[in-house]
Order: C-alpha cells, then structure tokens, then sequence
C-alpha cells in the first residue's frame, strides 16, 4: 500500500473513532479514486449502516460532481426524502480545506439526516420530486410547460412531441434525444412562443400516450416515496380500459407517427404536486420497446365471462419500467433565477443596429425574459464584427438581423422574434409612425446612425425609446430618452466630446468605425441596462442619461440622468442634471419659506445647454419674496472655473425659488434676466433662467430663456 494512502486510512480511522455514534464495521481500503468502507450509525436508539467512499482528493468534493464529498449509501433507504436514486445521502455540505473539521462535519450532516429524515420522516416545506430510476445507456428527456388542463384521474389520450434533436454523447456513444412537448390531443398546449413552436413543428413531430393518475407513481408497501419500478406495479394505477387501449396499440393499431426509428413508443405518467398556492401537474416520461409489449392478454373461460362476454383480459408484466427524464420548464421556472422588470420583458421591442451594441442587447433582454423582439439592419456580418458582437465564424456573410435571430432562438423557447434586413428609410414615414405606435411599445436604437433619430423624431412615437451610443475608446455610454433625440444626442456629444474615428478594416474606399474591445463595450451596456430595469422596478420615468467610466486614479463609473426641456419658439434644449435638480430642491426647502437661488454652470451648443451644477453665492439678501444675490466672490469663481476647463464650463443662467408661489416670472425677474444680458461683463445675451415653485410638500420648477428682451418657455 502507498504510504500516503495508508495515513490517509489511518487518519480517516482516527476521525471516524471520535464520533462515538459511528463505528467502522468493514475497513477502510483504497478502491480507484476512493477510500471504500462500511460504517454503522447507532443515533438516537435508531442504527443504520451505509457504504461510505471518501474521494482521494479529500477534502476537494467528489469528481464531476459541484457540492458531494463524502458518499454514504444505502440501497434499502431508495424512497426516503433526500435520498438519490443510487440509495446515497443527498446533502450539501460547505466546501472547507480543512481535512479533519469537514470530515465530522459530513458526520454530523449524515446524523443530522438521520434524526430528520429517517427517524422524525419530516416534510420539506418545498415538494421534493421522485426521481425514478432511469433507463441506463440512454438518456430521453422531455421537456414541458404549466398547462390548464385540470385532467380528471384516470384521463388518457393522446399528446404531441417535436424531437429537438437527437445526439450520440460520450466515448460509449449512448443515444441523447431531447423532446419538447407541443400539447394534448383536447387541445390543450404547452406555453411556448410562437417562433419556438415553429421551430419544433419543422422538426420531426410524433406522438405518445399520457395517463393522469393524479397520485405519484410510488410503490404502495417501501418505506418513503419509492417510484415503481416494474410494469405490473402499476395495476392500482392504470385502468382496465387504458390497459386494453395500449395493449391493441401495442400490437398495430399505433401506427409509425407513434414511434421514434420505429422501435419506442413514449408514455406520460401525470399526476398533482403540491406548489406554495395550489397544485400543478407533473409528469414522468416512460419508453417504451416496440418489440417488448409490457403488457399481454389472458384467455377467460367461458364459464367466468361477465356480462359484457368479453373473452379476454389484459395484464401488465412483470418487465422493468424504461423511466426517462422530463423537466417543468414554464417561464416562471425558466426565468426563476432573476428576470428583468414586466414593463421590459411583456413589452413589444424594436432593436434598431444589430452590431456590437444592438447584438449584446438583444441576448441580454432574450436571457432576462424578454417574450417580443423585432430585429432590423440592413447590413451583413464581417470578420471584423466577431470581436465585439454576438456572431459566430458561421454567420460570416449573411445578414446580422437574420443571423441574430437564429442565435436569439436557441436561447429562450419563450421569445417571439422577426427580422427586418432593410434600413428604416427604405419604408413610408407615415406606415412607420401607424406600425410603431400600433404594434411597438419600446424601442432600443442602438444603430448611432444619426438618420434614424430623425426619423423617430419625426414619427412622434408614443412609446419609450432609448437611443443608445458609446463614444470612441468607450469613454462614455449615453442612453438618450424622450422626444428631440437628435438634438440630446448633438448636444451630448458636442459635451462628452467623441475623438475621430481613425480605424478602417482593409484599404480602399470605406469609412471609419468607433475603436471598443468587447469587454469595455458590454461593461457600460450592462449598466445602462440595469438603471433602465431598477427605474422600472421603482415605477419611476427613465431619463436620457450618461455613463463614464474613470479608472484614471481610482476605479469609479460616473452616472448622471438628465432631464429634458424644449423651447419650439427658439428650437433651443436644455438637459438638465438630475443631481442639480435634486441640490436645488434641498437647499431651497432649507430656506423655506425664504426665497434663495444661485446660478447655472454648465455647456451650451447651437441646439442648446447642458447643465451640470450650480454656484451659491456667498453673499445675498433674501425674504419672503425677494432674492438679491451679490457679486462676492462668485464672479471670481466662475472666472477660475472658465479658465480650468478651457471654456467648456461657463455661466449659462440664473436660478431662485418661489415659495408657495408660480413658477412663471414676475417683472423683476424679467428685468433681472435684461440686465444680465446686456452685462459685458457676463458676455450671454441668451440667459436662462429656473424658477422653482416650493412648498412644505411640492416642487415644481420652469425653465425660460431671454430672447429678443422676453422670457421665453420650455416645456
């Protein structure tokens, strides 16, 4: 014997003799890849015994398998809850590298077991499934929704399967077929969307026969919930009237559509579990040989015939029952391990660019629950798209909207899905506007084309949008929402700032395109994509925001939502930070019921102003309803802050609250807002000027902006 193998025994020994409850009662010996023995456990007046195999790479769990270390089986405790088939112990303890500590911890675990299980046959708040002991050497697995079909006991028929598909796995090749239940002959069908049913049904499709025996299908006289094991078991389940309808199949009445390669016939055994409301229905999957017929036929004596003279009978064998595997599926349970919010996943959605931004997107919303999406690009996949897009070598030449729609189809059976290869100014604007307004609720313009946000700007969609861009390098992700997108999106930009494109693939005539690894660009998605999700959550309206990553000095993303303001008399915009909002609202309640109010700072453009944050003066005179700031020292600071950001930031207009008053402007601020403008000194001819409107409980606010010596409005 290996040396280290013989401390390990001799440590396992030693472990073993301090739980007075265990004893060893055949030797722990190397057997392969484990330490085999035998061990008896006397707890609580109760003995059991279990085969024990410790894996040679204890404390590391068992191979192959995530959360088992130790294995402690017994075959005739098959039925007890949290026993496996194979008659081992299921329990998952924590993983620990401490070979002495998580060895009586598994000890522990196994009495704990025990004492819960074996002696108290306590009841788990949460079902636990049988799980049959399925048929070796292949493996069948249907899957399967929710249905409202509340079959009656003893209800049989007829129900339809698409074979997903059908696979040789491993060294041994050992057949694989994955079907998917399509509905019951009573036309009852399972949930799934209508492009995935389409898919199934181009498959081939077949038939099999259900049975609801509304109870599980357990041995009557085992300890626990044993499932049946042999054919005539089933005899206090099936009906004489099934058994007769399968035994006449059986023998050539079930025609091919019944068979899979001519040789297994699939039965549905249905039956109630219990959920935290109600019941569902679920069910096991049984295969059935063709040329084996678990069921045969006796001859009666005339003597012994009933009324009806019937002259035979039917009689289930004593053959093993072929068990399969199925698996509950519905959305709830799909999508059970987290979902986007029900304004997202129950919407109709339009993605608009089906590149690195759009690609990523769409997978993200089919995997958080998505159940409507339309695709559209006009353009195909080139080498140059894999690194950054959700494309494979496979999809090389042939549309991305079309390609995108294949890969979003093997990823949810719940999500309807078209494509459009056409470019949305290839339709008639007004057809557009009755489509979109008619059929879409939310769109996702990742395409940063500028022609498409005119286009929905034009269209007046009544929907949500999100126009969706990432600058050069991906120094910033903006997600632009409401009405005047092309406006945000110039004036953002012209903000952020956006380096020029230098990468052209190949050499000839082309353009250039934005420079973004994958990472960084999915990085700043994901977090747009959540804000958008937990405004949802909060029932809140979602804002055209921008997300800056700055990792320059330390790791942090800066994320700032802007709200959105027009005036149509001067087609000026005006985005408004909503941390400066929220400053505004504070500090003017903190002066309640006093008037108070500072000045904009910000960036300003042809189309209109950003505005990033205020300046308190230092000194001002203030009262019920008045508010005169003084020069002090703000001047000075405005200077300073002009000259740190190269004139990018600058003094852009005025603000002051009127407590439990309008938000519209009296003369005198009219008058104040004329004297700015002709201040040589400010040198902004165009002021604006916010009027908050605070009470005890409201705010409320209103932007103007001077032109030609009046106050003009946005809205």
């Amino acid at each position: 014997m290996d040396k280290q193998d013989q401390i390990t025994i001799t440590k396992i020994n030693d472990l073993i003799d301090r739980d007075k409850d265990v004893t060893i009662v055949e030797e722990i010996k190397r057997n392969g890849n484990y330490f085999s023995g035998k061990i008896e456990v006397d707890y609580l007046n109760t003995r059991t015994s279990y085969d024990i195999k410790i894996p040679s790479t204890y404390p590391l769990t068992h191979p192959n398998a995530d959360n088992i270390s130790i294995i402690f089986r017994n075959d005739a405790y098959i039925g007890l809850n949290h026993i496996n088939p194979d008659g081992s112990v299921c329990f998952h303890p924590d993983k620990d590298d401490n070979f002495d500590h998580k060895l009586l911890y598994e000890l522990n675990c196994l009495k704990q077991w025990i004492r819960d299980y074996f002696i108290f046959d306590k009841e788990d708040d949460d079902y636990t499934y049988i799980i049959p002991d399925t048929e070796i050497g292949r493996l069948d697995k249907l899957y399967f929704t929710n249905t409202n079909s509340n079959f009656k006991k003893n209800k049989f028929g007829i129900f339809d399967y698409s074979i997903f598909s059908s696979e040789e796995y491993g060294k041994k090749k050992f057949p694989v077929k994955k079907l998917f239940r399509l509905g019951f002959d009573s036309g009852i069908e399972d949930n799934w969307s209508k492009t995935f049913i389409e898919e199934l049904k181009s498959k081939t499709c077949k038939k099999g026969l259900y049975y609801f025996i509304e109870e599980e299908p357990i041995k009557k006289d085992s300890i626990g919930r044993r499932a049946l094991e042999t054919w005539d078991e089933f005899k206090d389940f099936f009906s004489n009237e099934f058994q007769e309808y399968l035994y006449h199949g059986l023998k050539g009445k079930f025609g091919d559509s019944f068979f899979i390669e001519n040789s297994s016939l699939f039965i549905l055994i249905g039956y109630k579990i219990p959920t935290h409301d109600d019941y569902e229905e679920h069910w096991d999957l049984i295969r059935i040989e063709k040329i084996e017929k678990p069921i045969g036929h006796l001859k009666i004596p005339k003597s012994e015939r009933k009324s009806n003279n019937k002259g035979f009978e039917t009689f289930l064998k004593t053959d093993k029952i072929r068990w399969g595997s199925t698996e509950n599926i519905d959305y709830s349970r799909f999508f059970g391990r987290g979902k986007l919010n029900e304004k997202i996943t129950d919407s109709h959605i339009l993605i608009i660019g089906c590149g690195a931004l759009g690609s990523s997107l769409a997978e993200m919303l089919v995997r958080g629950g998505a159940r409507s999406i339309v695709l559209e690009d006009f353009d195909s996949i080139r080498g140059g798209n894999l690194c950054r897009a959700n494309f494979t070598l496979d999809d090389l030449i042939f549309p991305k909207a079309e390609r995108l729609e294949r890969r979003l189809k093997s990823i949810s059976p719940f999500i309807n899905l078209a494509s459009i290869s056409l470019k949305l100014n290839h339709f008639n604007l007004t057809e557009v506007k009755e489509i979109f307004n008619k059929n879409v609720d939310i769109i996702f313009d990742c395409s940063t084309d500028p022609e498409v946000t005119y286009i929905l700007d034009k269209i007046d969609f009544t929907g949500d949008v999100f126009s969706f861009g990432i600058n050069n390098k991906a120094k910033a992700f903006t997600s632009i929402s409401g009405k005047y997108l092309t406006r945000q999106s110039k004036i953002i930009y012209d903000f952020i700032g956006n380096d020029e494109a230098t990468f052209i693939e190949g050499t000839g005539c082309g353009y250039p395109t934005f420079e973004a690894n994958y990472v960084d660009i999915n990085a700043l998605l994901n977090t747009g994509l959540k804000i958008i999700n937990d405004n949802f959550n909060k029932g809140e309206k979602n804002k055209t925001l921008i997300i800056e990553p700055r990792f320059e000095d330390n790791f942090k993303i800066k994320i700032e939502n802007f709200e959105n303001f027009y005036c149509r008399d001067f087609s000026s915009s005006i985005l408004v930070s909503k941390t400066v909002l929220n400053q505004i609202e504070e500090i003017t309640r903190l002066h309640y019921p006093k008037e108070f109010g500072g000045v904009f700072i910000g960036f300003k453009n042809e189309t209109g102003f950003i505005i990033t944050d205020i300046l308190i003066p230092d000194e001002y005179r203030n009262g019920r309803t008045k508010f005169i700031r003084e020069p002090g020292n703000l001047n000075d600071r405005l200077k300073e802050l002009h000259k740190k950001t190269a004139g990018k930031i600058q003094y852009i207009g005025e603000w002051h609250s009127h407590p439990d008053g309008p938000t519209s402007p009296s003369t005198t601020d009219l008058k104040a807002m004329k004297d700015i403008a002709t201040d040589k000194k400010i040198n902004v001819n165009t002021p604006l000027l916010m009027i908050a409107g605070i009470s005890e409980i409201l705010f409320s606010k209103d932007f103007y902006i001077l032109v030609d010596k009046r106050l003009k409005h946005y809205e």
